[in-house]
């Protein structure tokens, strides 16, 4: 759990850095989307042991590839609206799964899992 309390807050913090393209641009946005790879690959290496719930566990990491992916493509070809309405949605599960494991992992703590 106290991986979770380290990984989780930063993996959060670097989404809401992601959701703020507007204000921070590219260069930050791509920049902030490589140091989540490095982040949430460290973060499974670490905690794989550890998951309460694996197959959300791989979903939610799913979600990032797939957003990850959707958006080095959406920066090769534009004004694609399904490619843009992938990238926003994954992304975004991305997050909502993050959280909801977090909960659930602080939730099991406190019932003494």
């Amino acid at each position: 759990m106290k991986k979770d309390l380290i990984f989780s807050p930063i993996l959060l913090a670097i989404g809401i850095v992601l959701a703020l393209l507007r204000v921070t641009h590219m260069p930050i946005h791509i920049a902030a989307s490589v140091l989540g790879v490095v982040v949430l690959v460290a973060y499974t290496v670490v905690t794989k042991k550890e998951w309460k719930l694996p197959a959300v566990e791989v979903i939610m990491r799913l979600f990032y590839g797939i957003a990850l992916v959707t958006g080095g493509v959406l920066m090769k070809v534009h004004s694609v609206p399904v490619l843009s309405a992938l990238h926003k949605i994954s992304a975004v599960s991305f997050v909502l799964l993050l959280v909801f494991l977090f909960v659930h992992k602080l939730l099991a703590k406190r019932r003494g899992r």
